[in-house]
């Protein structure tokens, strides 16, 4: 790190030292998805869509000059991969996890609920081969939300090159399974404070389509406390449809 540089604390303490790489803005939460699977600009992007696309490049750039990431370049382009110094930051961003879900313990705000951000999430988690053959699609409908942030559809092709996508327009395929709820509830659902059957109970969530979809979908997606475990989802190929 240049001498002077406004990212110094000015200290030889290795916390102060340590801090100065990993606890920028936006840092830990860009180690967060290179390490469920997102390598590429744009699927990093995506997942964290608060992010500017220069606020990005930056911290990436800093990154790699700081050891955590190699940029490699390959047939899809560039893809950022963790060095063995960012390998060994998984269990401390997991335990910021951890910490915070046990001592901060609050209501989410509303500036806290991006649609962009649960859809990214409920993705890491789906299981493609319990999955069946073929194309499902699954429509989300977030009541409540301004109509260009209501209705988002995740589509799973087991075994294809990329067995998941996001997509923020109608992908032109049938509906398999329609899931309606507010965001509020699809986020207390995936981060454990409440669990699906209780909000189906409630009516705050509704399932229509496919039955045995339905009825298995916590196995599908892995939402029962499936934020808690910040690496439960599984590397895998991405797409996202604007």
């Amino acid at each position: 790190m240049p001498v002077g540089s406004t990212r110094s604390y000015g200290s030889f303490c290795p916390v102060a030292q340590a801090s100065e790489v990993v606890a920028q803005r936006w840092v830990p939460l860009i180690l967060r998805e290179i390490m469920v699977g997102y390598h590429r600009f744009n699927e990093i992007r995506h997942a964290l869509p608060l992010i500017s696309p220069s606020v990005l490049a930056q911290r990436l750039k800093a990154m790699e000059d700081d050891g955590l990431i190699c940029r490699r370049t390959g047939p899809g382009g560039a893809a950022y991969h963790l060095t063995a110094a960012g390998e060994e930051l998984r269990p401390i961003v997991d335990g910021l996890g951890h910490w915070a879900r046990r001592w901060i313990t609050r209501d989410y705000r509303a500036d806290e609920l991006d649609p962009a951000v649960l859809m990214w999430s409920l993705r890491r988690h789906v299981v493609p081969a319990r999955f069946p053959p073929g194309r499902t699609v699954l429509h989300f409908q977030l009541e409540g939300e301004p109509r260009l942030r209501r209705y988002w559809w995740i589509v799973v092709r087991p075994g294809a090159e990329e067995e998941v996508d996001v997509c923020r327009a109608d992908p032109g395929h049938p509906v398999t399974l329609t899931v309606t709820a507010r965001l509020r509830t699809l986020v207390e659902v995936l981060m454990g404070d409440a669990t699906l059957a209780e909000a189906l109970r409630e009516g705050r969530l509704v399932m229509e389509g496919d039955r045995d979809l339905a009825r298995r979908f916590e196995t599908l997606v892995e939402l029962e406390g499936s934020e808690s475990h910040l690496f439960a989802g599984r590397p895998m190929h991405s797409g996202v449809k604007a």
